[in-house]
């Protein structure tokens, strides 16, 4: 379903404001990973476009974006970067790309959400070139019988509904895994006033056929 309506709206609210944040916790990790990046790249879930600093100027930015709220606040943005940007208003599980497009493509507090993170893994390796790099950045499953783990599960269905899906109990390393066997990544617990999605996986993939 459409994202619309005030959730919507606060939702794109909400990220737009929480940027300094997300500069603060996740920049030297965006740096390093957005570095194995090639020319044409495609971003999924581009939001409020907080990634936009971290590209290298002149790459081909491909976004794919389901809420036009969000959307708003990216192409305000993005005027202000030398990048080449096409946008799409779409959802991962259906890219309208041609197999093997990309040299990269990103996904940063995405997966939590969609519909089908199987579906999402499964065309972001069919439009990745071979050799092409998928990167990441996730906030997972707590370990059992944690803090944390217990508060995610009583937050649970409160949560998703707020936040348009977002799941805080997805094993989303698992499910990343099992499309690219190789993926490096560090599992990582912020010291985050967020508790609930404070256990993260932060890494990359390759496409090797």
């Amino acid at each position: 379903m459409k994202s619309c309506g005030c959730k919507s709206r606060f939702n794109a609210f909400f990220m737009k404001n929480l940027e300094w944040y997300l500069h603060h916790v996740y920049g030297n990790y965006k740096k390093s990973l957005f570095s194995k990046l090639g020319k044409d790249v495609l971003e999924i879930g581009a939001g409020t476009g907080t990634n936009l600093p971290y590209y290298r100027p002149h790459t081909n930015l491909t976004v794919v974006e389901p809420s036009r709220d969000m959307l708003n606040y990216f192409l305000e943005k993005a005027e202000k970067y030398p990048l080449n940007i096409h946008v799409v208003e779409g959802f991962a599980e259906r890219l309208p790309f041609e197999d093997n497009s990309f040299d990269g493509v990103v996904s940063t507090l995405v997966l939590c959400s969609v519909s089908s993170p199987s579906q999402v893994l499964k065309e972001i390796k069919r439009v990745l070139k071979p050799g092409g790099v998928f990167i990441f950045i996730e906030h997972v499953k707590a370990p059992e019988n944690t803090l944390t783990a217990k508060l995610q599960n009583i937050v649970y269905p409160g949560w998703k509904w707020l936040f348009e899906g977002c799941d805080v109990k997805r094993d989303t390393g698992s499910i990343i895994s099992s499309f690219f066997p190789d993926a490096t990544y560090k599992k990582i617990r912020f010291n985050s006033p967020f508790i609930p999605v404070n256990y993260h996986i932060i890494g990359y993939g390759t496409k090797r056929n």
